[in-house]
């Protein structure tokens, strides 16, 4: 590490430590106030304020996420957040807004600066309507080795930065004991690259989707649905490979369940059509399915299984592919060891398959948390992660462990 790095560290490490002291001086003055001020502040306008300070200490094995010549870095973390919500009858609105900064004593080029802030409106102008609207506006980033920089992580710079806005609408008509309910929802996003522009420009894209919804409720705890949704896909530059602008359509059919508080689950299955306007590209028209199961048969334990299979772009432009066929499966044991303990082990297996090229990925990755509620305003987490990535193609396989501690402070 340079001198100039050492000193910008330094400096960022000295800032933190005076926003720590403050976080804790402040969680110490909520806790002289007792409980029964309860975990907001609340204002004479109606407006409640909840703010909040995550940080955390980890030790990244592989941060590039290369095969070879592994980099390593304790990385620090602190993110305050504030939450204002004011509640007026039967709407609610709700305002966010947060910043994570993030300092790598060893590695000064993965340092970044994230933030976003969100508001939402949620609508109910009788029983049988439900309106919402959320809105986002982000500033964030990709670790180099992932995204745009997947496979050349040790060949980029510093990390990929990018800025997102993103808006989703929501209508729901029928009241809470009608046998059947109409859904319609939108979203409007777009995502623009701040570096690398000479070929991040390749990605900047907006995305443009509107869905419909009919959900039935059968006797019992069962509610049938099908449901379609249409996203168009366009792109601001032409990739050097060609148009990749495309019309994404998915038709879906399921069914969600309730049996009382042990099963709860969401299954829906159907068909996708991806087709783009490069008619030299390979479209892509098959199955497609997500699926979440959550089994809770003891109070303090449960399971969640949950999988899915989808068509999706490609994001690095070391690829060269039409599209990537993604497939997950994921296995979680949540297990409540005490009113302050409890403890988080899971499994995700994917797969990413790529057209054109036959490119196969394997990816695996093992998680465990320890979680504890040690006050009422402070909680704490232990984690590991272990991720073994395989491929058939060069430059893609790595492994990679992560390990740290989080602690979240509130009111």
């Amino acid at each position: 590490m340079s001198i100039n790095q050492k000193t910008n560290s330094a400096a960022k490490l000295s800032q933190i430590t005076v926003a720590l002291l403050v976080a804790f001086a402040a969680s110490a003055v909520a806790q002289e106030q007792g409980p029964e001020q309860g975990a907001v502040i609340k204002t004479d306008s109606g407006v409640d304020l909840l703010p909040a300070l995550n940080t955390g200490l980890k030790h990244d094995d592989n941060i590039t996420r290369v095969a070879d010549d592994k980099l390593s870095s304790w990385i620090f973390t602190i993110a305050p957040s504030i939450k204002a919500t004011l509640l007026d009858g039967t709407n609610s609105y709700t305002m966010t807004a947060a910043i994570k900064d993030a300092v790598y004593f060893s590695s000064n080029p993965d340092e970044y600066t994230d933030g976003y802030w969100e508001g939402e409106a949620k609508f109910s102008p009788d029983e049988a309507q439900k309106f919402s609207v959320k809105a986002n506006r982000s500033w964030l980033h990709e670790d180099r080795g992932t995204g745009i920089s997947e496979g050349r992580g040790d060949l980029q710079s510093s990390v990929t930065k990018y800025n997102s806005t993103k808006t989703d609408f929501d209508y729901e008509y029928g009241s809470d004991g009608s046998r059947g309910k109409l859904k319609l929802n939108g979203r409007l996003y777009s995502k623009e690259f701040e570096n690398f522009r000479d070929v991040t420009i390749f990605r900047d894209y907006d995305y443009y989707l509107g869905g419909a919804g009919f959900f039935y409720q059968m006797e019992g705890s069962y509610s049938l649905f099908v449901e379609a949704n249409q996203a168009n896909i366009q792109y601001a530059k032409v990739d050097p490979s060609g148009d990749r602008n495309s019309l994404d359509t998915n038709y879906r059919a399921g069914v969600e369940w309730e049996i009382s508080s042990v099963t709860t689950g969401t299954v829906k299955a159907g068909y996708q059509d991806k087709n783009f306007d490069l008619l030299a590209r390979e479209d892509f028209h098959g199955f497609a399915w997500e699926a979440i199961l959550l089994w809770q048969p003891l109070t303090y334990s449960g399971f969640d299984i949950a999988t899915g299979r989808r068509a999706k772009d490609v994001d690095s432009v070391a690829v060269v592919g039409d599209y990537i066929i993604e497939t997950t499966y994921g296995l979680g044991w949540n297990h409540e060891w005490s009113e302050l303990w409890s403890t988080k082990l899971a499994y995700e297996f994917q797969t990413n398959e790529y057209n054109i090229t036959n490119r196969k990925d394997i990816a695996r990755v093992a998680t465990a948390e320890l979680n504890g509620d040690l006050l009422r305003w402070m909680k704490v987490k232990g984690f590991f992660n272990h991720e073994i990535r395989t491929s058939n193609a060069v430059g893609f396989g790595y492994d990679r462990n992560v390990v740290g501690i989080e602690f979240n402070f509130t009111l």
